[in-house]
């Protein structure tokens, strides 16, 4: 709405989305614990990050950015418990499917933006980078779904649409997971046929569509027999970024710099692009720990089953690196609206664990009796 209307549709849509959290929030019948971690997050970030505010704040940015996350970490927890991974699923395959509209049937609609021959395409996620971490984040979702045809179709689709995003991420953490899942199930062997076939595919309509001409060719040259296109491959590395941040950061590590100051263009510098070191540098180190204890926990919590669940390790994982690569934590909001949702399926299959170690305990006191 902001991005192709208006201002004010934009607005709308976004008060409009935080106003159906609280409503569904207030006329569920049941209500559970908040999760402290989150919220405590929020309210050391947002509270340290004032202490050295000193952007022009004339819309109320900063009151309006704490509200609507406290919003989602509050009425949006409640919103990803009763949220089931299908749902998830077919969401996020309605938005892949969106990148793909793009490449084909638009590509040009996102000129205004970015430029005539940009050639990466996003879809209803604005931002290429941001439509490849949803497009891992579906295709993680994919191996817990028990009908092969949907799992097969999703996986289909949502590595079309993050091969298009040309997002190197995408394409490095999607070879991770395929590593992964061939370990965890040697029936995954044929896993890579999906993006071979993709990437014929892409190949083979390539010139009916308008891509980015650097990245391409450095995909083809992964592939070809000519020479891998390096240069692109490491350009904008994200490292050269976050290394532009650290004198920044250890000037003032204790309470920070100040809200806004890596996650814009302060002082002519790119932004830092990494959650981690934005909260560090804008708040201080405390919350920075803690924001680093919550996802090492769910790496770790996640890995622990990931025979039995693999998916959420996955989407663990492709939270975590999503993190590293991007800053806009505290405004956009599906990477903590995740998050929650793994926290909610790791507490869950905790549960279940224990009932099923009491009802083994009972089982065996019985015929115990018995005998």
């Amino acid at each position: 709405m902001l991005a192709y209307f208006s201002p004010t549709l934009g607005t709308l849509s976004s008060y409009f989305a935080s106003l159906l959290l609280v409503v569904f929030f207030v006329f569920i019948k049941e209500k559970h614990k908040p999760l402290l971690p989150f919220i405590f997050l929020g309210l050391l970030y947002f509270s340290l990050g004032s202490l050295n505010y000193t952007h022009e704040d004339i819309d109320n940015r900063f009151v309006k950015e704490l509200l609507r996350f406290m919003i989602v970490v509050t009425c949006g927890a409640e919103v990803a418990r009763n949220t089931k991974r299908t749902e998830i699923y077919y969401i996020l395959a309605f938005g892949a499917l969106t990148v793909i509209i793009n490449a084909f049937v638009f590509p040009t609609a996102q000129v205004e933006a970015f430029g005539e021959n940009y050639g990466r395409f996003s879809g209803f996620y604005l931002n290429p980078n941001l439509a490849g971490s949803i497009c891992l984040i579906g295709f993680a979702i994919s191996f817990s779904i028990s009908r092969s045809n949907l799992r097969l179709i999703g996986q289909f689709i949502f590595t079309l649409a993050g091969i298009l995003t040309f997002s190197r991420t995408f394409i490095v953490v999607w070879v991770l997971i395929n590593f992964f899942a061939i370990l965890q199930n040697k029936k995954n062997i044929l896993l890579p046929l999906v993006g071979l076939s993709v990437l014929i595919l892409v190949f083979t309509f390539s010139d009916n569509l308008t891509l980015n001409t650097k990245r391409f060719s450095a995909l083809k040259s992964v592939f070809g027999d000519e020479q891998v296109h390096t240069k692109t491959i490491k350009e904008d590395s994200r490292d050269k970024t976050w290394a532009l941040y650290f004198d920044m950061i250890m000037d003032k590590p204790l309470l920070g710099n100040g809200y806004l100051k890596l996650s814009t263009k302060y002082r002519g510098l790119p932004g830092v692009h990494n959650s981690f070191l934005m909260i560090w540098g804008e708040a201080g180190i405390i919350p920075f720990i803690l924001m680093l204890g919550i996802y090492s926990y769910l790496l770790a919590k996640s890995f622990a089953i990931f025979k039995t669940r693999p998916e959420l390790f996955y989407i663990s994982l492709v939270l975590f690196l999503a993190l590293m690569t991007g800053h806009g934590y505290f405004s956009n909001f599906h990477t903590v609206f995740l998050s929650m949702f793994v926290f909610f399926e790791l507490l869950r299959n905790k549960d279940s664990v224990k009932r099923k170690n009491i009802d083994d305990k009972n089982l065996l006191t019985e015929k115990s009796l018995n005998t």
